[in-house]
C-alpha cells in the first residue's frame, strides 16, 4: 500500500505540472472505404483477468472489422511492463504496432496484412503512468498525435479523444478542432468517443466539462467508459446523439449505477451492471445497429438501439 501511495503520489505531482511526454505518432491517417462494417466496442478491460478473457473470446467470435476501446486499457498505472498481458495477451490479431519497442509489437493477423484494427482511447489508468501516456503512446500506432485522432472506416467517421486523468483534459482547442473535423466531414455517420461519460448515474457520475454540443454539431453517437458497467443514455431532448457507456469488458469489479441518478423527465436510461459484455456495431450508410452483448450469451443481444439515415 505504501508503494501504491508513493507512485500515486509521483503521478499527481507530474500532472500538476502538466508533464506529458510527447511521443512520434505514425501520423498517418486511415480512411477505409466498405459498404458496410461491423466493428466492437470494448471498454475497462485490461486487467489480464479471467472476465478480460472471456470478452476478448466472444468479440472475436464476431470476426469485427476492428475494435475500439472507451479507455483503461492498461490497469492500474498504465505501465510498460504490464501493457503486454493487459492488451496485447488477447488482442494482438487486431493490433499492427511497428513503430513499439520490439518486445511490445505484435504478431498477429494485422501485423501480416499490415493493417490496424485496434483504435483505442486512453483512461485515467492509462494516464496514471510517469510521464502521462508515455508507454500507451510508444506502443499503439495510430493516426496523427495518437492522443486526439480521427480515422475513417466505412459510412462513420470516428473521434477518439483523451479526456486524461479526471476527464477535464480536453482543451478548447481540442474542442474546436473536433468541432471543425466534424462539421466539414462527409461520412454519413460521425461517433466520438472517450473515457469520462457526460451522462452517467454511476459511481462517478457524470463528467459535465465533456457535455459538448454534440447534437449541434451532427454527432450521431458519444462512446464512453469508466464507470464498470453498461448504459445506454437517450436525451428525450434531442434524438442525436445517444450516449453509451461501455466500461465491463474485463475489470472484475462493477459499480453501482444508481448513485447519481439522472432526471428521468428527461433521460431513458437502460443500465447493466451485473455482467461482463462488449458492444458489436454494425453500419451501412443508412442504418447502424448497435448491440449490447453478455459474455454467457454472445449471439442474442440484450439491448439494441438502432438509428437511422
Amino acid at each position: 500500500m505504501l508503494q501504491y501511495l508513493s507512485v500515486l503520489s509521483m503521478f499527481l505531482v507530474g500532472l500538476a505540472s502538466g508533464n506529458e511526454t510527447a511521443v512520434k505518432g505514425s501520423g498517418s491517417t486511415v480512411d477505409v472505404k466498405a459498404d458496410s462494417i461491423t466493428f466492437a466496442v470494448i471498454g475497462d478491460y485490461g486487467s489480464d483477468s479471467p472476465q478480460e478473457d472471456s470478452v476478448a473470446k466472444m468479440v472475436k467470435s464476431w470476426n469485427p472489422d476492428f475494435i475500439i476501446t472507451t479507455g483503461d486499457n492498461n490497469y492500474f498505472l498504465g505501465s510498460a511492463s504490464t501493457i503486454n498481458d493487459h492488451i496485447g495477451k488477447y488482442y494482438c490479431d487486431y493490433i499492427y504496432n511497428p513503430d513499439a519497442p520490439a518486445d511490445q509489437q505484435c504478431n498477429g493477423k494485422a501485423t501480416r496484412d499490415k493493417v490496424n484494427r485496434f483504435f483505442p482511447s486512453p483512461g485515467n489508468h492509462d494516464n496514471y503512468s510517469i510521464p502521462a501516456l508515455k508507454p500507451y503512446l510508444n506502443y499503439f500506432t495510430l493516426p496523427g498525435d495518437e492522443k486526439n485522432y480521427e480515422f475513417g472506416w466505412g459510412p462513420i467517421q470516428f473521434y477518439s479523444l483523451n479526456t486524461g486523468a479526471f476527464g477535464k483534459i480536453c482543451k478548447a482547442s481540442t474542442k474546436k478542432w473536433v468541432k471543425t473535423e466534424i462539421e466539414k466531414n462527409s461520412h454519413p455517420f460521425k461517433l466520438v468517443y472517450f473515457h469520462h461519460p457526460p451522462y452517467s448515474s454511476g459511481h462517478h457520475g457524470s463528467a459535465k466539462k465533456m457535455r459538448w454540443p454534440f447534437s449541434e454539431w451532427g454527432v450521431d453517437a458519444v462512446l464512453s467508459g469508466h464507470e464498470h458497467f453498461y448504459a445506454r443514455v437517450n436525451d428525450k431532448t434531442k434524438p442525436r446523439p445517444v450516449y453509451f457507456i461501455c466500461g465491463n469488458s474485463g475489470t472484475a469489479e462493477h459499480y453501482a449505477d444508481n448513485v447519481h441518478p439522472l432526471d428521468s423527465t428527461r433521460f431513458d436510461y437502460k443500465a447493466d451492471n451485473v455482467h461482463f459484455g462488449a458492444m458489436k456495431v454494425r453500419a451501412t450508410a443508412h442504418k447502424i445497429i448497435y448491440e449490447y452483448y453478455v459474455v454467457e450469451d454472445p449471439t442474442h443481444p440484450v439491448d439494441v438501439f438502432i438509428q437511422n439515415k
